[in-house]
């Protein structure tokens, strides 16, 4: 990874290899990893600084535990019913 600074007034951008952008602010820096990018900032209007090395520690989140969904939460599993037993023979109110 090489730090480049556009030194030029003017808002500048350039297309990576693989289709994206890579975008500079009047005198504002940027961390470049494209060997291509590189060749093609070679000349006026950008300074290449020397090597930074890999993005690594200093904030950089590691085995971060990945966040929970905001969807639906899921249903509780039903519960078994069990049938009532009957509390005993009913007697009628009145013996005839």
């Amino acid at each position: 990874m090489v730090k480049v600074t556009n030194t030029t007034n003017k808002f500048v951008y350039r297309r990576l290899p693989r289709g994206g952008y890579v975008e500079w602010a009047p005198q504002g820096t940027v961390d470049v990893t494209s060997e291509r990018l590189l060749q093609d900032l070679k000349g006026p209007g950008f300074v290449i600084d020397k090597d930074v090395g890999p993005k690594v520690g200093g904030g950089v989140k590691t085995h971060v535990k990945a966040p929970k969904s905001r969807g639906r939460p899921p249903k509780a599993a039903k519960k078994e019913v069990k049938p009532k037993k009957p509390k005993g023979l009913k007697k009628p109110k009145r013996a005839d």
